[in-house]
């Protein structure tokens, strides 16, 4: 009879299983390597550690026959009188060393060896066995005790009184937090319309959130001793609370250790801040008298004092800051170091166009172009600005013009364009505007400067000091360009005091008969178009002649 196939994935199985054989026999320095250590555990107890082999054990199947027989022990009910009895025993090789082997009457639960000493530790093997004998008879005693029905009843009754005293702490903490947070409630928050104490408001938002946040760590605290009492009061779950107890004590002597440690760095902190802060206080009263004209500092001007008193104060702090870098706690660290680092790539990179800004404001302001309240344009004709400077910034300068439209203009674009300032040269006399208008040869002109003069005192928003005055601007082919100089004290207003300038020129013209439109001629006329003498002072022109203001 043939024999039969062998199908293609057994014999890959079975070449598999050869490969693996042969890797194992050629590596038997690999499985014999050393153990990890093992923690033999009774109710939340730690008894002993075992880290060697022993009796052909490894440190894990040590674990896993002291557990056996302690479950032995517990079968039988055997006293807890436990015995320390000196073993000998051949570990590899022919030498010879001692153990101590932990027994209860003819059970032997798990015997010491000296490589189950932590090394350095300085503790003797007799000591050793002696500390795992008392935490393997607590261990048991509690594990026994944990069964008793008293023992749980109580246990039950003192955990059930603690949740009812924590449950009762809780409810009184979120009642007294809900009622400072009604206090602490702004209008805003209210839903009722927003008033003149925004700065009070943010400032109980900000109370309101640290309560939340003090409610919040005291309601964990709370917890966390909740969970404490319950766990001990049960034998079983003892040493967990034991254990969480002192890591809370850890924790918080960790933290007060390391705040003591630095005092002495935060009160550096604190001078070099207080003594930062006078010097930047003076500095502000100074820079501020010299802009209020109370004061004169050589080379500050009273228009720059502002930025100067910025630029001091941020340097100042800017010193203090690297005088206190060094005392900062934590600072030496690694996390501190790599977030310095990347907050000042993030300035490096995106501080070009804001550097271009901050640089073309300080030239804006030093070179004293415009100030807060000057009548501008700015800009080319066709494609200006113009309006009264609100503030020059920063970054960029805000101008609200003549339709009361706010326009921001980046400084960069202010200093490349050309600024015309009305304000800078009137002084105290107001913003200079002009109405002009064309009027015929046939009128005289001594009368069309006094129309247009009159036409200035009616109008309101025109100041009459220094008084209006006409300007023959352009004598034309046709007509002659009459200009109206007047000063007005409200730039902002200054379309509608041209309007109301317009209808005021255009009611005395026509009050005393004298033609605004201005003829062209089609040809040559007969008569010259002159002013006759009679005529030269025609009414509200002076009698007496004057020349023309």
């Amino acid at each position: 009879m043939p024999p039969l196939p062998v199908p293609a994935c057994v014999r890959a199985a079975v070449l598999a299983a050869a490969l693996a054989a042969g890797l194992a026999a050629a590596l038997p320095a690999a499985a014999s390597g050393p153990r990890a250590e093992a923690d033999l555990v009774v109710a939340q107890r730690t008894v002993a550690t075992f880290r060697t082999a022993y009796n052909g054990a490894d440190p894990a199947a040590r674990v896993a026959r002291a557990q056996a027989r302690i479950a032995e022990i517990e079968a039988r009910e055997l006293p807890l009188d436990f015995t320390e009895v000196d073993v000998s025993v051949h570990e590899a090789g022919a030498a010879r060393a001692t153990g101590v082997a932990i027994r209860a009457a003819d059970v032997v639960v798990f015997t010491l060896v000296p490589g189950d000493l932590e090394e350095g530790s300085g503790t003797a093997l007799r000591a050793a066995a002696a500390a795992a004998r008392e935490r393997l008879a607590e261990a048991i005693g509690a594990r026994r005790a944990q069964r008793q029905p008293q023992v749980l009843a109580h246990g039950m009754a003192m955990a059930l009184l603690a949740t009812a005293a924590a449950g009762v702490a809780l409810w009184l903490l979120l009642r007294g937090l809900a009622g400072l947070d009604r206090r602490l409630a702004s209008p805003e928050d209210a839903g009722a319309a927003a008033d003149a104490g925004r700065l009070a408001a943010h400032g109980r938002v900000l109370a309101r959130r640290l309560v939340q946040v003090a409610a919040l760590a005291f309601g964990l605290a709370l917890v966390y001793a909740w969970l404490l009492a319950v766990l001990h009061e049960f034998p079983a779950t003892r040493p967990l609370s034991q254990r969480l107890g002192d890591l809370l004590l850890d924790t918080l002597g960790g933290f007060a250790a390391a705040t003591v440690a630095s005092l002495p760095g935060l009160i550096a902190v604190a001078l070099i801040a207080l003594f930062a802060e006078g010097l930047a206080r003076a500095a502000r009263g100074a820079f501020r008298a010299v802009q209020g004209g109370r004061l004169a500092i050589p080379g500050v001007h009273p228009e720059t004092a502002g930025a100067t008193r910025r630029i001091v104060v941020f340097g100042i702090w800017a010193l203090a800051i690297v005088a206190a870098y060094p005392h900062m706690p934590g600072s030496g660290s690694t996390v501190f170091q790599g977030v310095s680092v990347l907050i000042g790539a993030m300035i490096t990179l995106g501080s070009t166009g804001i550097a271009n800004q901050v640089m073309s404001g300080l030239t804006l302001i030093y070179s004293r172009a415009l100030t807060r309240g000057d009548h501008v344009v700015v800009g080319a004709p066709g494609n200006e600005v113009e309006g009264v400077v609100v503030e020059v910034g920063t970054l960029a300068t805000r101008v609200v013009t003549m339709r009361n439209q706010e326009a921001t203009i980046p400084n960069a674009v202010v200093v490349a364009n050309p600024i015309r300032n009305f304000s800078r040269q009137s002084g105290d006399d107001g913003t200079l505007t002009s109405a002009r208008v064309t009027i015929g040869y046939d009128a005289p002109w001594r009368q069309v400067h006094a129309l247009l003069e009159e036409a200035a005192r009616r109008t309101a928003g025109v100041r009459q000091v220094p008084p209006p005055r006409v300007m023959q601007a352009a004598l034309g082919d046709f007509h002659v360009t009459y200009e109206l100089l007047v000063n007005i004290d409200r730039p902002l207003e200054r379309l509608a005091i041209i309007s109301r300038l317009h209808a005021n020129v255009q009611d005395v013209f026509n009050e005393f008969g004298v033609q605004i439109m201005s003829p062209h001629f089609l040809g040559q006329p007969a008569v010259p178009v002159t002013v006759p003498r009679e005529r030269w002072h025609a009414a509200p022109a002076p009698a007496a002649d004057a020349a023309p203001r």
